[in-house]
């Protein structure tokens, strides 16, 4: 059976950009591809509406949100991606509300 894709999207509107989203999201398709992660896929994605705690990153279908992401954090995620921990520090930020209606429309195919 084929593995499940991970699809990290990265928020790349006007707060988060203003914060860096746009280097986070170069390193991480650069580290995604170093590694050889073929299950991995980093993407942009328009707003998750979670701005005032940006950079974010939300990682689907597993549904993990991570928040005021720098880039001294990415070795942190790309360790989760290949198989290690969630990185707690990042997680919690975000309100559930704000959370859960992004999953649904990640859900309904909105990425």
């Amino acid at each position: 059976m084929a593995e499940e894709v991970c699809h990290v999207l990265v928020c790349t509107n006007v707060d988060c950009k203003d914060r860096g989203s746009q280097d986070l999201l170069a390193a991480l398709k650069a580290r995604v591809a170093q590694e050889g992660l073929t299950d991995v896929v980093v993407k942009p994605y328009l707003c998750f509406g979670g701005c005032q705690h940006g950079p974010n990153i939300v990682l689907y279908p597993s549904k993990i949100w991570y928040a005021q992401v720098t880039l001294n954090d990415l070795d942190d995620i790309v360790a989760h991606l290949k198989g290690g921990p969630v990185v707690r520090r990042l997680t919690g930020k975000v309100d559930a509300a704000t959370q859960e209606l992004i999953f649904q429309l990640l859900d309904a195919g909105l990425f």
